[in-house]
């Protein structure tokens, strides 16, 4: 869900470091209405990103654009630098030409950046950490561009082996749920899908992501709900129905549970 406390010291712009011993684990998905990179320093990631799982190790960079639910599981401990900034800043800064060119690198989900190119971000990271962004003479534009230039520099650097996912059906399936979610009615339809029991189905997703079946189905719901609610006019009772919702009160309840506010509400605020 969204961090209350995202932009404390700036609406548009926001950075943290954070250490976690082995034992942390992120309970729930969540959300920005911003851009974010997610640097990991030390440790490693199964990082749950919309319909695919991907392995995030020691000097890559998982990138989430906004709105996009995401979830990670630490299987060690880790230390990580998440910088996070939204359209508004860049379009305060540089012309939509340049924008877009800096924000090519959000093309890719996960970059590894090169040995010579991780002391670069983390001085760049430094110095974002050290600015003042109430200072009007800031220079965090200037350090935030040439982090995304690394990156985009960065994009074509072959990624490390990485260990197998939990089990070999487990991407399938979450793309059958990305592509079916809105007509799921019961769990057995997946698990007849892909000839499982729905116990068996059920453990394994558990094991792999932390939540349950059914939340995350919810969850993709509610992202795909969000996402019209934000570019479409569409009534709330008919985009709960077109999420698979079977009533606007289990939606708005649903909807409420995730992100703390009203389908309502969520859309006043996104506009």
């Amino acid at each position: 869900m969204r961090n209350p406390d995202l932009f404390r010291t700036d609406p548009f712009f926001f950075i943290e470091y954070m250490k976690h011993d082995a034992n942390h684990q992120m309970t729930n998905f969540h959300y920005h209405n911003s851009y974010e990179l997610y640097i990991l320093e030390e440790g490693y990631h199964h990082m749950l990103v919309n319909d695919s799982v991907y392995d995030v190790t020691r000097h890559d960079v998982a990138l989430f654009k906004p709105h996009v639910f995401h979830k990670s599981r630490s299987n060690q401990a880790c230390a990580r630098t998440c910088v996070y900034f939204t359209d508004r800043f860049l379009r305060l800064y540089f012309t939509e030409r340049a924008a877009k060119a800096l924000l090519a690198c959000f093309d890719r989900e996960v970059i590894s950046l090169s040995k010579e190119s991780f002391p670069r971000v983390k001085k760049l990271l430094l110095l974002l950490e050290r600015e003042d962004p109430s200072n009007p003479d800031n220079r965090i534009f200037v350090h935030l561009a040439e982090v995304l230039h690394i990156l985009n520099e960065n994009k074509s650097v072959p990624r490390m082996e990485q260990p197998p996912l939990v089990h070999p059906k487990f991407t399938p399936i979450l793309s059958y749920i990305h592509q079916h979610y809105n007509k799921i009615v019961h769990i057995q339809e997946i698990a007849d899908h892909f000839y499982m029991s729905k116990y068996y189905l059920c453990r394994i997703f558990k094991e792999a992501t932390g939540v349950t079946l059914t939340h995350y189905i919810n969850n993709i719901k509610i992202q795909n709900a969000c996402h019209m609610l934000v570019n479409t006019d569409r009534s709330i009772l008919e985009i709960g129905n077109a999420c698979g919702f079977n009533s606007s009160m289990y939606f708005c309840k649903i909807f409420k549970e995730a992100l703390s506010v009203t389908p309502s509400e969520f859309r006043r605020g996104a506009r």
